[in-house]
């Protein structure tokens, strides 16, 4: 249950700030996230095997911790990148949806019509080539994360993401409904 003018929105503003990401970092991304938290307002993060590399030598995380810092946007140092400069007209039309609604209104209907806007902005992008094609498209992993989890990135991510060795790996590396159990 997405909203038209969130989704524009979305996709503009995902897109320059992943665009401006690889313009300052010469790197190789393989993963990129939309972010949606307690905060309402949607951010990226993004990992490239450059930045991973240095933070595991730079954070001393331990081999036994490795797989899921690969994956963890919190810990990724373009973690909210270009949030002030590319969300702004977002963050405005988010402002003006919320003026007259309940907590529980927000809290309940607009968080999944948000996080619905999100994935289907994502899919759009993904659509125009925007991720790559190909094999190009089954290097980078995409996807709609809630913090805290919501156990439902696992099925995002099989909607997003073609079938790959790194769809797999992403995949182990999933909170499941059967992890809260």
């Amino acid at each position: 249950m997405y909203d038209e003018k969130l989704v524009t929105a979305f996709a503009t503003a995902f897109k320059n700030s992943v665009n401006a990401l690889k313009k300052e970092h010469d790197e190789k991304f393989y993963y990129f996230a939309f972010i949606f938290d307690e905060g309402m307002y949607p951010y990226i993060s993004a990992w490239s095997y450059e930045a991973y590399e240095r933070s595991i030598v730079d954070d001393e995380v331990a081999e036994a911790d490795r797989g899921w810092w690969k994956w963890d946007y919190a810990d990724s140092p373009y973690c909210a990148y270009g949030y002030d400069e590319y969300f702004a007209e977002a963050g405005k039309l988010l402002g003006e949806r919320t003026e007259n609604m309940s907590e529980d209104e927000l809290y309940d209907v607009e968080w999944y019509v948000r996080m619905d806007s999100m994935e289907e902005a994502l899919k759009r992008l993904g659509s125009e080539g925007f991720f790559g094609t190909g094999k190009d498209r089954e290097q980078i992993i995409v996807n709609v994360e809630q913090a805290p989890p919501d156990c439902k990135e696992h099925e995002r991510a099989l909607r997003l993401n073609p079938p790959s060795a790194l769809l797999d790996e992403y995949l182990e590396n999933c909170e499941t409904e059967e992890d809260e159990d």
